[in-house]
């Protein structure tokens, strides 16, 4: 199905990540087979691995975490369309097995800020091949998400105002940041193998 001229599809992935997500937090129980849990991971609960980010502490913390998520996601649906998934499945497989490897203190995780971090790199990078104005908002997203890494990793850690307990996972947004970049560098490698000049493809 093609959109109309000047009229912006429905993004319909998109809207159905978000559902996935309200599902999971309203469903009685779902927490209790979807949320990450180190040691039921090593008894072969494999799947949480990439189900604990669907899954979050409370409603302020999915709340928290779609402010940065639906506006990424819509934007790679809307402009690049094909990559949406990969990059959602992929981000929720490395951050997965970074914390496993990588942080051996977290017995239990949840939250999808990594894969908003996966989806906003991408989306940041990619608009640096196209008109000069969208190009100038993506160098400035690409800045402020270097800032928060670089704030993460001095010690900064944002906690949910209804105080629930946890503090995001600086792993978790590095991985995350680095799937998308992974990505890019995949399609811009795909585009042009012998170079990667900002010039507008999709």
């Amino acid at each position: 199905m093609v959109a109309a001229r000047g009229v912006m599809p429905t993004p319909r992935w998109t809207l159905a990540l978000v559902a996935v997500l309200v599902l999971a937090q309203w469903a009685p129980g779902a927490s209790d087979w979807m949320v990450y849990d180190r040691i039921a991971v090593a008894e072969g609960q494999w799947w949480r691995v990439v189900t604990g980010h669907f899954i979050h502490y409370s409603w302020p913390h999915l709340a928290n975490n779609l402010l940065a998520l639906v506006p990424a996601a819509w934007l790679v649906e809307t402009r690049y369309p094909k990559d949406g998934l990969p990059l959602v499945l992929g981000a929720s497989v490395v951050i997965g097995v970074a914390l496993l490897i990588g942080e051996s203190g977290i017995a239990e995780f949840r939250g999808a800020s990594g894969v908003a971090m996966a989806l906003l790199g991408y989306f940041a990078l990619r608009g640096l091949h196209e008109h000069p104005r969208w190009r100038v908002v993506c160098m400035l997203a690409l800045v402020l998400l270097c800032a928060k890494l670089v704030a993460e990793a001095a010690g900064w850690r944002l906690k949910d105002w209804q105080h629930d307990g946890f503090a995001s996972v600086w792993l978790s947004h590095v991985a995350g940041a680095l799937v998308g970049g992974a990505l890019y560098l995949r399609h811009a490698y795909r585009t042009d193998p012998n170079g990667l000049p900002l010039a507008s493809s999709r």
